[in-house]
């Protein structure tokens, strides 16, 4: 005996009408699978080949500060694969867990900071201190007032030279950034020292 299950419009309805659920997980499970290998396949800048320059406060939000890492990155480092740059707004309550969290995922290699921002990360030994870089003229910190960078490192007893004032850094203002009462300093695990230091120094020579 030769049972017969013919295709009709009716049985069709049916299957889709109690098995839909079964075709929406298909969809999501080769949507996600789809999002996991280009997420863990797609090409990422390796840290040596990138610049990342964190403002605290921008007139022009990311556009401001983004032209001015486009302006470093086409007359000093060109080789370079990315220079970007992002404007922080960091909030008044959960400002400093805020700094935590982006310093210690590694976020940002140049970092533009109110004093009070900065202090809370230098004395946390988070900031490269910058005191050799300008003794040996790898930045050229000449005619600048650099006592608002010094601080002491986890209770150390000498000062260190932990950032850059920004004060006379006028030129920032083309940019929608405001130097006042600001410090430059580098992320001590930023992964890309030279070039960290050049855009440091690029600022400090072209933006005075």
């Amino acid at each position: 005996m030769r049972l017969s299950m013919p295709i009709t419009r009716s049985r069709i309805r049916n299957h889709f009408q109690y098995g839909f659920w079964m075709y929406l997980l298909l969809i999501a499970l080769a949507l996600f699978g789809w999002n996991l290998i280009y997420t863990t396949t797609q090409y990422r800048t390796p840290e040596a080949r990138k610049v990342e320059f964190y403002a605290e406060g921008s007139a022009y939000g990311d556009d401001g500060p983004q032209a001015l890492a486009d302006r470093v990155h086409t007359e000093a480092m060109p080789e370079m694969e990315q220079v970007t740059a992002t404007a922080l707004t960091i909030d008044q309550t959960y400002g400093d867990m805020q700094l935590v969290v982006w310093v210690s995922a590694g976020q940002g290699d140049v970092y533009l900071l109110t004093r009070e921002h900065f202090l809370s990360m230098a004395q946390n030994g988070a900031m490269l201190d910058l005191g050799p870089y300008v003794a040996d003229g790898t930045l050229h910190a000449e005619g600048l007032d650099l006592q608002a960078g010094y601080t002491q490192v986890n209770s150390e007893g000498a000062n260190r030279l932990m950032g850059i004032p920004a004060d006379s850094l006028t030129g920032l203002a083309a940019y929608g950034l405001d130097g006042q009462g600001k410090v430059l300093c580098a992320l001590l695990n930023n992964g890309n020292d030279p070039y960290t230091l050049k855009f440091i120094d690029y600022l400090l020579t072209n933006l005075r």
